[in-house]
């Protein structure tokens, strides 16, 4: 088998080798449990950093929580609404506390995605890949296309010098 054979065959077998990532069949959220909830304590603070001006800033809707366990501290100011921000502020404080679990159960120092972070990663690699393959078979039939015309062209132009000369 040649080595140009062989190249071609492994990167075969190595692009069907990955699991290809569907959008909504992603790894779930991280869930806020009633057992988190209670080992929770909420304070609601005046906001005034970060974006949003004066319609952020007037408001008394900025959600802290803080998971007494671990020590986690998770603040959420990015609506004008308490509600949604309690809401978000919940799901953020599930995603850390995910974290710090995986953290735990790896051993590892620095940062730790999360199952669905990794797949959403994988996912736009796999979204970037197809894009840059679609330009570059558009830009491949293109020069073809090109290269037809150019041809045609010649072929032409010379049918038309042979019945200049012809008429000579």
């Amino acid at each position: 088998m040649t080595n140009q054979r062989m190249l071609r065959t492994s990167r075969f077998i190595h692009s069907f080798s990955v699991l290809l990532i569907k959008k909504h069949k992603l790894p779930p959220r991280s869930k806020f449990t009633i057992s988190m909830e209670n080992e929770c304590v909420e304070a609601f603070m005046h906001g005034g950093r970060g974006p949003g001006g004066q319609k952020i800033n007037k408001c008394n809707s900025k959600v802290q929580l803080k998971h007494l366990p671990t020590g986690v501290v998770v603040s959420c100011q990015e609506t004008r609404s308490r509600e949604q921000n309690r809401k978000i502020a919940r799901e953020k404080l599930a995603l850390e506390l995910d974290r710090l679990k995986r953290k735990e159960e790896t051993n590892s120092v620095g940062y730790i995605k999360t199952e669905r972070e990794l797949a959403l990663q994988q996912w736009n690699q796999q979204s970037k890949k197809s894009k840059s393959k679609k330009s570059r078979e558009k830009h491949t039939q293109h020069a073809i296309e090109r290269e037809e015309q150019r041809l045609k062209q010649l072929q032409e132009d010379e049918k038309l010098i042979r019945e200049m000369i012809n008429q000579q």
